[in-house]
């Protein structure tokens, strides 16, 4: 498990750096976890966030089935698969009474699963109350579509802790047995891919290994003279 383990945390390395040349060509904007649709039967792999990153790292993009914008059993190659990933640990982690029981089920089994990672999608306000049992949250994604439909770009520059806010980590990218729904998730849902834990990638590029459930590892600051916590690698607008 060790020697998977450190594969995988090359490959979220390599996303690390993808990210930040990204940033360097998009005007210091976030990589997007899908953009909008540029022409009829453009395939899905072409508009997830691994598609945008495609061009700074070497990998492999499966192409879509005939007719189709994706692959019917379709799993991850090169850069986009972890060794260490499975369906059951990938359950395990979602199911675990600090996450989501019973939930992601109702998306099984995936028609293709792109990635063996996910990203953190758009917010364009903070969630939680502050509580130490519900903290705070505001993930730092980009979604390309026209404002009206959600869509947000963040920027490099609104991020108050870049070394400490996550944007990739071991997950899931997939479409649901629909096939009609994307699935995107990190968080708890990983805390099972490495046994003990998950790997992930930050906005300042570098990746590490987090012990448990990484939405649980809580900080706090003072808001009008009252302690409130928040997630310290899930809230990018709060330090």
């Amino acid at each position: 498990e060790a020697a998977r383990k450190s594969s995988c945390l090359s490959n979220s390395k390599q996303f690390g750096t993808a990210i930040l040349m990204y940033a360097q060509d998009y005007d210091e904007a976030i990589v997007p976890w899908f953009k909008i649709r540029e022409y009829a039967g453009q395939p899905l792999n072409e508009r997830f966030w691994f598609g945008l990153l495609h061009p700074y790292i070497k990998s492999t993009l499966v192409p879509p089935d005939a007719g189709r914008t994706y692959t019917v059993g379709g799993q991850p190659q090169g850069l986009h698969r972890c060794p260490s990933w499975s369906l059951e640990r990938y359950l395990e982690g979602a199911n675990m009474p600090d996450c989501y029981p019973g939930v992601v089920e109702g998306y099984m089994p995936p028609t293709q699963v792109f990635a063996h990672y996910g990203i953190v999608y758009q917010m364009a306000t903070r969630g939680g109350s502050g509580t130490q049992q519900d903290p705070y949250y505001h993930f730092p994604g980009s979604l390309c579509y026209p404002p009206n439909l959600g869509g947000l770009t963040r920027y490099m520059t609104e991020i108050k802790r870049p070394a400490e806010t996550i944007l990739i980590g071991d997950g899931i990218t997939m479409l649901d047995k629909g096939p009609m729904y994307v699935v995107i998730s990190i968080g708890c849902e990983s805390q099972k891919i490495h046994q003990d834990g998950a790997n992930f990638t930050f906005l300042d590029g570098h990746a590490k290994n987090i012990k448990r459930n990484p939405e649980r590892y809580l900080q706090t600051t003072v808001e009008n003279g009252q302690t409130v916590y928040f997630a310290r690698y899930f809230t990018f607008s709060m330090e």
